[in-house]
C-alpha cells in the first residue's frame, strides 16, 4: 500500500459533475433563500410605508430623483447638439479654409512695404515748427487695412472667391510708425495668388490715396522691398494636423454621449418606492437574487465538501490510494423522481458509463470476478490444489467492510456460489469483536465499501488490520455508485 505518499487530485470536472448531481438540493436551498429574503424584505417594506413620516421624505426623494433624471436627458441633446454644430463648423473650416490647402513643405509668402512720404521739413530759424502728419497719414491707411475695407476691395475683385475669415487668417498688417512704413504679409497655396492679393491690396491703397490727401495732407506713397519666396513650415504641419484630429476627437466624443443617451433613454424613469406595486416589484428583484446566492452558496458548498471529504468519492481513489483493484462497482438504485431527465443529462456530461437498471447483473459479475480472481490464486499454490483433490473443506471467502451487514448480504445474494465456497458476510472488523475470530478462519477477504458513505481512512485501518493477521485481500466491491439513472 502507497497511502503513506497518496496526493488526491482534485479534478475540476468531477467538482462540476457533483455540483451538477445535487441540483435538486441546490435548488431547494436557493429556492428556501429566496422566499426568506423576499417575503423579510416585504414585511420590512409593508412597515416603512405605513409611516407618514417616511412616505413624505420618499415622495421628496421621488421628485428630486425625477427631476434629475429628465435634468441628465436634457443635458445629453445640448451636449450633443452642441458636439455637432463643432465638428460640422470644424469640418466646414477644414474644407475652406486657405491654410488647411497650403502644402506645408511648400508654404508660398509674399510681402510688401509701403513708405509714406510727405514735403514736411524743420526749419531751424522757427521757434515753432510745422505740424509732421507723417503719423496720422500712416494711422489713416493702417485703420483702413484693418477695418474691413480693404479686405473687402480684395474680395470684390479677387479671381478666386475666398471669404472675410479665411482672407485674414493669410493676410497681415503691421506698422511702424517711427519709420513710417506698413508692411504687408500674404501666405498662398503658390505665387500667383499671393501676389494677386497683394496687387489688389496696393490698388485699394492708392484708391484710397487722394480721399486721405484731401482730408490729412499731400502725401506719397512708396511700395518698397516687394517680394515672393517659398519656404517650409513645419509649424503649420502640425497645425494642420491638430485640425484633423480635433474633427476625429469630436466625432469620438459624439459617439460617446450618443451612447450615454441611448442608455439613458432606455433607463426608466425612477419609480415610487413607497407604493403597493413597487414594494412587490422590489420583494421579487430580491428573490430573484436571493435564489441566485442562494444557488451559488449552495454550489460552492457542494463542492468544498466534495474536495474536503474523507468519503470514498470514487472507486478509482481505492486503487490510486491502497494499491489494490476494484474487483467491481455495482450502482446505487435510486426511487422513480421527478425530471430524471435531468439526472440523465448531468450523467451523461460526468461521463458515467454504468446504468442503475443493470445493477443486479452487475452484483453477479462482482461474484464472477471474485471467483475468477481466487482461482487465479489456487492455481498458482500447489498445496492449496492438493487440499481440495483430498475432498478437505471449502474455500471461506469473507465479504466485509465499513457499511451495514444488511447491505452485504443483499449484494452476496445476488451472487451465484457453488458448494465448494464458504461465503460468509460479516461486520466491521474494526467495531465488531465477532467479526475478528470470523475473518482469522478466512482464507480470502473483499471488502466491501459504499461510495460516500465509507471513509478513507477508516478503511486504511481495516486493510493495516488485515495485513497483520496475514490475510490476502482479494480487492474492493463498491457499490453505491453513481450510475446514470
Amino acid at each position: 500500500m502507497n497511502e503513506q505518499t497518496y496526493n488526491q487530485e482534485i479534478n475540476l470536472g468531477k467538482v462540476i459533475y457533483r455540483i451538477l448531481r445535487d441540483w435538486r438540493s441546490i435548488f431547494i436551498i436557493a429556492l428556501s433563500i429566496a422566499l426568506l429574503t423576499g417575503a423579510g424584505n416585504l414585511v420590512l417594506k409593508k412597515i416603512k410605508i405605513s409611516n407618514t413620516e417616511y412616505i413624505t421624505t420618499a415622495e421628496e426623494n421621488y421628485n428630486r430623483e425625477l427631476t434629475a433624471f429628465y435634468a441628465r436627458g436634457e443635458t445629453l441633446e445640448r451636449e450633443i447638439a452642441n458636439l455637432e454644430e463643432t465638428r460640422e463648423e470644424r469640418e466646414t473650416y477644414n474644407a475652406n479654409s486657405v491654410l488647411m490647402k497650403i502644402n506645408p513643405y511648400r508654404e508660398y509668402n509674399a510681402s510688401l512695404q509701403l513708405y509714406v512720404s510727405t514735403d514736411y521739413q524743420i526749419v531751424p530759424e522757427l521757434t515753432y515748427q510745422n505740424i509732421d502728419l507723417s503719423n496720422r497719414i500712416l494711422r489713416s491707411y493702417i485703420t483702413y487695412m484693418v477695418n474691413g475695407d480693404m479686405y473687402q476691395y480684395i474680395m470684390d475683385n479677387i479671381s478666386k472667391p475666398i471669404e472675410l475669415r479665411y482672407l485674414k487668417e493669410i493676410l497681415s498688417i503691421s506698422g511702424d510708425y517711427d519709420n513710417r512704413m506698413v508692411t504687408l504679409s500674404v501666405r498662398g497655396e503658390d505665387k500667383q495668388s499671393c501676389e494677386e492679393i497683394l496687387d489688389y491690396a496696393l490698388s485699394g491703397i492708392l484708391a484710397k490715396q487722394r480721399e486721405i490727401a484731401d482730408a490729412i495732407g499731400e502725401h506719397e506713397i512708396v511700395s518698397v522691398n516687394q517680394s515672393v519666396y517659398e519656404t517650409v513650415n513645419l509649424e503649420l504641419d502640425e497645425w494642420q494636423k491638430g485640425n484633423l484630429q480635433y474633427v476625429s476627437e469630436l466625432s469620438i466624443r459624439l459617439q460617446e454621449k450618443a451612447e450615454e443617451y441611448a442608455v439613458w433613454e432606455a433607463s426608466p424613469e425612477p419609480g415610487r418606492e413607497f407604493t403597493d406595486r413597487a414594494v412587490v416589484r422590489d420583494s421579487v428583484k430580491k428573490m430573484i437574487l436571493g435564489f441566485l446566492v442562494g444557488a451559488v452558496f449552495a454550489a460552492v458548498f457542494i463542492a468544498f465538501r466534495y474536495i474536503m471529504s474523507d468519503k470514498l468519492q470514487d472507486a478509482g481513489e481505492l486503487k490510486n490510494r491502497f494499491g489494490l483493484r476494484v474487483v467491481a462497482q455495482v450502482p446505487g438504485v435510486h426511487k422513480k423522481r421527478v425530471w430524471v431527465g435531468f439526472d440523465r443529462l448531468f450523467a451523461h456530461m460526468g461521463g458515467l458509463v454504468l446504468c442503475e437498471r443493470d445493477a443486479a447483473t452487475l452484483a453477479k459479475v462482482a461474484g464472477e470476478s471474485v471467483k475468477a480472481e481466487m482461482m487465479m490464486l489456487e492455481r498458482s499454490v500447489s498445496v492449496s490444489e492438493k487440499t481440495k483433490a483430498a475432498g478437505e473443506s471449502p474455500i471461506t471467502l469473507i465479504f466485509t467492510g465499513s457499511i451495514e451487514t444488511s447491505e452485504m448480504e443483499k449484494l452476496v445474494s445476488l451472487m451465484d456460489w457453488q458448494d465448494s465456497y464458504s461465503v460468509r458476510c460479516v461486520p466491521n472488523i474494526l467495531s465488531d469483536p465477532t467479526a475478528v475470530l470470523t475473518v482469522m478462519e478466512a482464507d480470502y477477504v473483499v471488502l466491501v465499501e459504499k461510495q460516500e458513505e465509507s471513509v478513507c481512512s477508516q478503511v486504511e485501518r481495516e486493510l493495516s488490520e488485515l495485513a497483520a493477521w496475514k490475510k490476502k485481500v482479494l480487492g474492493f466491491i463498491v457499490i453505491g455508485v453513481d450510475a446514470v439513472p
